[in-house]
């Protein structure tokens, strides 16, 4: 049971990586922009290979219980980095969440 909460915990950091480059996009751009253009092809590169690497970790992610892509469904799939449950077996980011009302994501 612990080492399916620590391996939840780091899907969460992984989230929140997610939308920290996102929301630093946009500010350091413009800083880059105003004072050192010069540099704003680095800057770019450094967003471009941050979000990169964060997609990849989504794509190749595996479920703590079954072991299957958490965030990918089929093969040709891009992951939905927006999901709660996995793709697969249906284990919820919160071990004790309530079923899906509707059911998606659940495990057939």
């Amino acid at each position: 049971m612990q080492l399916l909460a620590q391996s939840l915990r780091f899907l969460h950091i992984l989230r929140g990586t997610l939308v920290t480059l996102m929301i630093a996009l946009v500010p350091c751009v413009l800083l880059a922009a105003l004072f050192a253009r010069m540099y704003m092809v680095w800057v770019m590169g450094v967003f471009v290979a941050g979000l990169l690497v964060v997609r990849f970790a989504f794509q190749l992610w595996p479920c703590p219980r079954c072991g299957k892509p958490f965030f990918r469904a089929g093969t040709w799939a891009g992951p939905n980095m927006f999901t709660k449950r996995c793709m697969h077996c249906g284990l919820s980011e919160a071990e004790d969440a309530p079923p899906s009302i509707i059911g998606t994501n659940k495990a057939e």
